[in-house]
């Protein structure tokens, strides 16, 4: 009887066993495919909150809309333009000073307006002059804001650039404080006017044109559009709306020449500068520095390079493999009972 009980009481820890293996084993595969997902998630999509303050100390600005849109990403040491951006001829290889990038600001925002491409996200400011938009990925983004009038003042906001890179993103969070101006809005309208200015190298005004065309907007939509030349001095005004937003965008711009628009609100300056074609921008290795010729470490000046979205894909297939590899135990634990 003794023996009997014994071999009853081994089966049935066998049994539990048996049982216990093959939940742990389920357990197991289930929590692996789960983090195998959660990595697929994790790296398709990234919500990154750039949160755009619109106050200084005397004024706290509701209701104004502010958007961001993407506008390139870190190549080596520089920026390139990329999507709607990408054919624009702005020389993105020197941000050494603050006015040099106020005027790559102003110039993407002036075509972002002109031909009115679809921000990555948009909002207006709430009580506090506050608004909360997003973004999905590192790259170069153009933070840029729409004036606007009330019953005595008129909002004019300045358009900024801002670096999204991996450790903001690993934050999940950006604060952008803007800058504006809010002034009383003066009787009647205002003059306005455009320049152009081209920068060539010495003796080689030969470089230059007869003429362009500019289109000035109004309110985002095309008012005018003028022809620049030697005979006006380059130049043309206009009288109107004080309450308006203008911008202005040349036409058809010389090759091997870049653009930046410059403004002040009221008087825009259209500067134009000849680059060779072995210094254009778009030739990667002039950007860089070389340093067998300056003698310099070429790493100190080369930033880290910055992972882009679904750099995070590597172990999604060791980790769906060994949810399989589980799985397989498993099923060989039921097959041995039986």
């Amino acid at each position: 009887m003794l023996k009997i009980y014994l071999i009853r009481r081994v089966a049935k820890m066998k049994l539990k066993f048996s049982q216990l293996a093959k939940a742990v084993l389920c357990t197991a595969a289930m929590a692996v495919s789960a983090l195998g997902s959660m990595t697929i998630s994790a790296s398709a999509a990234d919500n990154i909150n750039v949160d755009i303050v619109c106050k200084n100390d005397t004024t706290t600005v509701s209701n104004a809309e502010w958007s961001i849109y993407k506008v390139g990403e870190r190549k080596e040491a520089d920026f390139v333009l990329t999507g709607e951006f990408s054919d624009y001829p702005i020389d993105m290889s020197d941000f050494t000073d603050a006015s040099k990038m106020q005027a790559v600001a102003d110039t993407l925002d002036n075509y972002a307006k002109t031909d009115n491409i679809t921000p990555v996200s948009t909002g207006k400011t709430d009580a506090n002059g506050e608004v909360k938009l997003s973004a999905d990925s590192v790259g170069l983004y153009l933070v840029s804001g729409k004036s606007f009038e009330n019953t005595t003042a008129k909002f004019t906001p300045s358009p900024s650039l801002i670096e999204i890179d991996k450790d903001i993103v690993a934050e999940g969070q950006i604060t952008v404080y803007t800058k504006f101006t809010y002034e009383e809005i003066p009787a009647g309208d205002s003059d306005y006017g455009v320049r152009k200015s081209w920068i060539v190298p010495d003796g080689q005004k030969k470089l230059i044109p007869d003429n362009i065309k500019v289109e000035i907007y109004r309110d985002g939509k095309l008012f005018d559009t003028v022809t620049l030349s030697a005979d006006n001095n380059w130049e043309y005004f206009w009288k109107d709306d004080t309450a308006a937003e203008w911008s202005v965008k040349e036409i058809d711009i010389p090759a091997n020449y870049t653009v930046v628009t410059k403004n002040n609100d009221k008087l825009f300056l259209i500067e134009n500068t000849y680059k060779s074609d072995s210094s254009s921008n778009t030739d990667s290795s002039s950007s860089t520095p070389d340093s067998s010729s300056s003698g310099s470490d070429s790493s100190s000046s080369t930033p880290d390079n910055i992972p882009q979205t679904g750099s995070l894909n590597w172990p999604v297939p060791v980790l769906i493999g060994g949810g399989v590899i589980l799985i397989a135990a498993g099923w060989r634990v039921s097959r041995k009972e039986k």
